[in-house]
């Protein structure tokens, strides 16, 4: 009888301390609210391991109030399944260099420490320049030989139908949660 009317009483407290406002981190793990998804992962090492971490920490810290976006920090230092979707990020990029920013979404990668811009382009899902071409403003289209179209000239409709086929179901579905979210942010 004594440990029914123990339990109860701990059963009691915890059911009266959830409901009065305060962080969750007194709380034990099995109560604490789920993450909330975002499509936007931030690579990173403990404060002060690399420097260019630092900076693209502070520079997504003011990206995140500026534009009340959430960026998920993933330590991969400290946590075993970070490191192995980090691995899964960057697998067959032999210039993956650290920090890393990823858009779950658009399937863009950010490497190493970016200009504001570029990282604000990112967190919306742009289409980010490609940093291997001769002009930055040059936007490489998928499919097809160069020497086959440089006499056509294709429209926007025929370019977007010819980038939808080439896209895998998993590419198809963030480009839609893109689509979705801008219409989203134009009604409001």
């Amino acid at each position: 009888m004594l440990r029914v009317s123990f339990l109860t009483v701990v059963l009691v407290a915890l059911i009266a301390s959830l409901q009065l406002p305060m962080s969750t981190a007194n709380l034990p793990a099995f109560v604490k609210k789920a993450k909330k998804y975002t499509p936007l992962l931030f690579f990173k090492v403990p404060p002060g391991q690399i420097p260019e971490c630092d900076e693209m920490e502070k520079m997504i810290s003011k990206l995140e109030k500026e534009n009340g976006i959430r960026v998920e920090r993933l330590d991969i230092m400290r946590d075993r399944m970070a490191r192995k979707l980090y691995e899964k990020v960057v697998e067959g990029n032999m210039r993956a260099s650290f920090p890393v920013l990823y858009h779950r979404e658009s399937l863009q990668r950010v490497y190493g420490l970016a200009d504001k811009d570029l990282v604000r382009s990112w967190s919306k899902g742009r289409l980010l320049p490609d940093l291997n071409a001769k002009n930055e403003k040059e936007m490489v289209v998928l499919g097809g030989d160069e020497d086959e179209m440089e006499g056509e000239e294709m429209d926007l409709e025929e370019i977007e139908l010819q980038m939808d086929q080439e896209l895998t179901p998993a590419q198809r579905r963030g480009k839609e949660a893109m689509r979705r979210r801008m219409e989203e942010g134009r009604k409001k």
